[in-house]
């Protein structure tokens, strides 16, 4: 199979009918579990609302555009401003489409593998150095919220069957695994790669984890590339890369800062901030296509203090998938056709 055909079932109309499904029916069921028409008499539809909405609007914006300056950045100004945008958004959708551990990995080596100033080996670098940036911002932010927010300010008594201790003791398990892998990924991209390689292949020996030896060995090549690819750049570029990394962030979680501040009571920006790193860690376990139904569920257990009635929960919840989900199912399909006609060219 061709690169071309291998991206183009990435991006496929029927790609979305189980993510469109489902999310429809997540976003029913909690719309409807509260509904009450009277409870949207508790907003108050001023200037100050307007405005916050708005500011919400320009943070799924700035987002994109930090992504994409990330882009830009690892490649050394090698991808323009607009095939940067449509590479993130096709990636972001590749997200939206799988389970929240898996991300669109897969699909943003086949996208940069597309562009011509761009080889195969710094591709793959590319891609493996977000990653590792990404976790990088969480594993930071966490430590960096508990100067702000205590743990019984940021989780919630319990949510469902779960009760603060579960919640917390899965929350700090999963940031453990992350704190390691950052460890362990930035060591091998900056001190010693080869060593990272043999050390993660000595795992694949135990016999649960024999038959991903193939898959271990690609991925410690790849860190091999990755470093050579990167060790010589200078502190700038690092400041720069990590600097859009957190702009990226930051815009996705103060997305919910401000339709809470519009809908509901969002005066504790930092306490919302630090629920959000928890809801985060939590959403890449669920099987489900962009954590669909996890997400909406976490969501109204978390923030559901900040709002004068249940309804108003479930609507801000809609909103904030609204914008942060729902877009990349459809912008994907709009940009992908123009994008691949682009590349196609170029190579």
């Amino acid at each position: 199979m061709s690169t071309t055909d291998q991206i183009a079932g990435y991006f496929s109309g029927r790609k979305i009918i189980i993510p469109l499904l489902i999310g429809i029916a997540t976003a029913l069921y909690f719309f409807l579990q509260d509904y009450d028409v009277d409870a949207y008499n508790s907003i108050s539809w001023t200037a100050t609302v307007s405005f916050w909405l708005c500011v919400a609007l320009l943070t799924v914006v700035t987002r994109i555009l930090g992504y994409a300056y990330r882009i830009k950045v690892l490649s050394n100004g090698q991808v323009s401003w607009l095939r940067a945008v449509q590479i993130i958004v096709l990636w972001e959708f590749s997200s939206a489409i799988s389970p929240g551990i898996v991300g669109g990995t897969a699909a943003a080596l086949l996208l940069l593998a597309r562009e011509k100033n761009i080889d195969a080996g710094r591709g793959t670098a590319i891609v493996l150095v977000t990653s590792f940036l990404d976790v990088l911002f969480y594993v930071l932010a966490v430590p960096f919220m508990f100067i702000w927010v205590q743990k019984t300010e940021i989780i919630p008594l319990e949510i469902g069957y779960l009760t603060r201790e579960t919640i917390w003791k899965y929350f700090t398990t999963i940031y453990t695994i992350f704190l390691l892998w950052c460890l362990l990924i930035g060591f091998g991209l900056f001190f010693k790669p080869k060593a990272i390689s043999k050390f993660v292949m000595l795992f694949t020996r135990l016999p649960l984890l024999k038959r991903f030896e193939d898959k271990v060995a690609t991925w410690g090549e790849n860190m091999i590339q990755a470093a050579k690819a990167f060790r010589t750049e200078s502190s700038t570029y690092w400041i720069k890369a990590f600097g859009a990394t957190c702009i990226a962030w930051i815009s996705r979680f103060m997305l919910v800062n401000c339709l809470i501040l519009a809908l509901g009571n969002g005066v504790a920006a930092a306490e919302i901030f630090g629920k959000q790193l928890v809801m985060w860690a939590a959403l890449m376990i669920p099987a489900t296509p962009g954590a669909a139904g996890m997400a909406e569920w976490l969501f109204k257990g978390f923030m559901n203090n900040y709002f004068a009635h249940g309804q108003i929960t479930s609507t801000t919840a809609f909103l904030w998938r609204l914008l942060s989900y729902w877009p990349y199912l459809f912008a994907g399909l709009l940009v992908f056709p123009a994008w691949l006609k682009s590349t196609k060219q170029s190579q």
